[in-house]
């Protein structure tokens, strides 16, 4: 064997044993597993972390009713001293690779989020699949972390089923940290979804008050900059406009009677025919049960939708 070949062996073995753990002895029984965080400035950066305990208040099985997660605070200078900052009893390391979720709040209609969000990948670690989303101006993402929902393994888990249920219907956006990192450095801006708090969500939170967290639209995200916000039905005009998605859920009226269906396959072009500017609209429709509209029921649905996109679309 060759001198080279025998470097190259070593380099492999010391490789193959950093990989195992060497590098890092901590074991993951002694780390605390951030499940999400919200973040909010106001010249600090103030961290709620949402951190999860397998026993709860319940013992040691997973029990949701038992609100499994453990709220910590922390703040700093940077954001990455904010998470220094929360301090743990039992002095476990913070571990953000199984982040699930990213809140923005308060303070970044001023200040640019972007040092936070390159500090969250590149210095702890964070999932560039990681989602993101933001409250309305002037409320703070620590208020959504400090809710108590009673649906999931953990807290952390209902507000996401939320975004992905809304981005799935195509009326919300589903963000995440690679986006906003991509779009930022290719100057293009990106769609946050955004929640408000509410006092209408009975059965999803264990507080006595009934306060839960509701999607409520949108806003625009630009030079690491929050924007403006958009409502539930412009969020999902700008959806469909920016070409974010093909799909919504439309809401109409049809011989006197409230109707729900979906549009699928959407299709918005100009018409040159018509005059500039007027878009051609098409789509195929279904009942929220997959059964097929009547034609009167179609060109009502269709209706919806073309008034839909000229009168609540924003641009992006």
């Amino acid at each position: 064997m060759s001198k080279n070949r025998i470097v190259l062996a070593i380099i492999g073995i010391i490789a193959l044993i950093t990989l195992t753990g060497c590098g890092d002895a901590t074991e993951l029984g002694n780390r605390a597993i951030i499940q999400a965080v919200a973040v909010d400035y106001d010249g600090k950066y103030h961290v709620t972390a949402m951190l999860f305990s397998s026993g709860g208040s319940g013992g040691d099985t997973i029990d949701a009713s038992q609100e499994n997660v453990i709220r910590v605070n922390g703040e700093g200078e940077t954001l990455a001293a904010a998470i220094d900052d929360i301090s743990l009893v039992d002095g476990k390391r913070i571990y953000m690779s199984e982040t699930k979720l990213l809140i923005l709040g308060s303070g970044f209609e001023e200040t640019s989020a972007e040092p936070a969000l390159r500090s969250l990948y590149l210095d702890l670690r964070c999932s560039l699949n990681m989602p993101v989303c933001c409250v309305e101006s002037g409320e703070l993402a620590e208020d959504i972390a400090a809710l108590q929902f009673t649906e999931g393994i953990t807290s952390a888990d209902k507000p996401l089923s939320l975004i992905e249920n809304a981005s799935d219907m195509g009326v919300s956006p589903k963000t995440t940290l690679l986006d906003l990192l991509a779009d930022s450095e290719g100057g293009k801006a990106s769609l946050l979804p955004m929640f408000t708090i509410t006092e209408n969500g009975s059965g999803m939170t264990s507080s006595d008050d009934g306060k839960t967290a509701v999607l409520s639209g949108s806003r625009h995200y630009e030079s690491g900059v929050l924007g403006e916000s958009l409502s539930a039905r412009a969020t999902a005009a700008q959806m469909l406009t920016s070409k974010r998605s093909h799909k919504t859920t439309l809401n109409f009226k049809c011989g006197g009677e409230e109707m729900t269906c979906e549009a699928y396959g959407i299709k918005i072009t100009d018409d040159p025919l018509i005059g500039e500017g007027v878009l051609r609209v098409s789509a195929k429709f279904k009942t929220r049960g997959g059964g097929r509209l009547n034609e009167q029921e179609r060109r009502a649905a269709l209706n919806e939708l073309v008034e839909l996109i000229q009168t609540t679309s924003a641009s992006p």
